[in-house]
């Protein structure tokens, strides 16, 4: 199975505020949109303590990545301070669920320099 990679160039933060009125409970409290040669590649997205997590999709070619509010600090430190970043999608060959796959964030194996 093929997997769906993108080198990240530039991303945007977005934090909202708590919204816990009404009908609509904002789970997603910390949203981070990624891009790729001026394109928007993926998204993650962070959830609000004990909020229940999405599993994480490809769709129109954009990688859907959901993580506990917590794990924003290891995101955003990856994008900040190693280059380059990469957001891939790995299918899983799954019967039960043909769309299974997981999201994750890479960099490059990093070389030794001399001794």
């Amino acid at each position: 199975m093929k997997i769906t990679e993108y080198k990240i160039d530039s991303y945007t933060v977005e934090i909202y505020s708590s919204d816990l009125k009404g009908d609509r409970t904002r789970w997603g409290e910390k949203v981070i949109r990624l891009f790729s040669e001026d394109r928007e590649v993926g998204q993650a997205v962070f959830a609000r303590e004990g909020a229940e997590l999405p599993e994480p999709y490809l769709s129109g070619g954009k990688i859907f990545y959901f993580a506990p509010g917590p794990q924003y600090a290891d995101v955003i430190d990856l994008l900040r301070n190693e280059h380059p970043v990469f957001i891939a999608w790995k299918p899983i060959s799954d019967p039960q669920e043909p769309s299974d796959g997981d999201a994750f964030f890479y960099t490059v194996r990093e070389g030794r320099g001399s001794d």
